[in-house]
């Protein structure tokens, strides 16, 4: 996973407000305390997994709520990291149209073609006749709700409606994850 995950989630805990939140993650998930992450490189999925079970755990929230908390604090920070993302776009749609290539971005630094080809792999977005989105996402680490989350974070701050439907999900068995995202008051785009 690449490190600005594991970044935001360090920074999100230390503006908890649950004094020593990071140090005692990075203790039980085996991590010195002064342990950071570089946005460009990829790091262990499972160490990954370890730090949102461990933050879940400290900060006495489910995943979803962690997801929830995750979303706001990452939009904050891509806003300030990435602001040409948010500007290339008048709403939500035309920003999550380009989520897939926005997230693939962030992988072309990999080293390991395969890594590489393994996050490109992840999402695929369709647009379709009505301006609805399909979105797949296919990812072992079920990090669905983080997804989901990301996407009406993004709807908020565009001040958009957002409605999504789960037809698919790993956390129900399927074998992937596919979501519809309708946008009830944007017209439809002009093909």
């Amino acid at each position: 996973m690449i490190g600005l995950i594991q970044h935001v989630l360090l920074n999100l805990l230390d503006d908890s407000g649950v004094p020593g939140a990071r140090a005692e993650v990075l203790r039980r998930v085996g991590l010195p305390e002064d342990t950071r992450f570089r946005l460009d490189t990829d790091y262990d999925d499972a160490q990954a997994d370890a730090l949102l079970d461990q933050a879940c755990a400290v900060l006495h929230l489910t995943r979803d709520q962690a997801f929830e908390a995750y979303a706001s604090a990452f939009v904050a920070d891509s806003r300030e990291r990435f602001p040409t993302f948010y500007a290339m776009s008048a709403d939500s749609r035309a920003f999550l149209a380009r989520q897939a290539a926005i997230h693939n971005v962030m992988a072309s630094g990999l080293r390991d073609p395969e890594r590489r080809r393994q996050i490109n792999d992840k999402f695929h977005i369709t647009p379709l006749d009505n301006g609805d989105l399909q979105v797949a996402y296919d990812s072992p680490r079920r990090w669905c709700g983080l997804y989901l989350a990301l996407a009406r974070e993004v709807a908020r701050f565009y001040g958009d409606r957002l409605e999504i439907t789960v037809a698919q999900c790993r956390q129900r068995g399927d074998g992937s994850c596919l979501f519809h995202l309708h946008w009830p008051e944007l017209p439809t785009p002009q093909q």
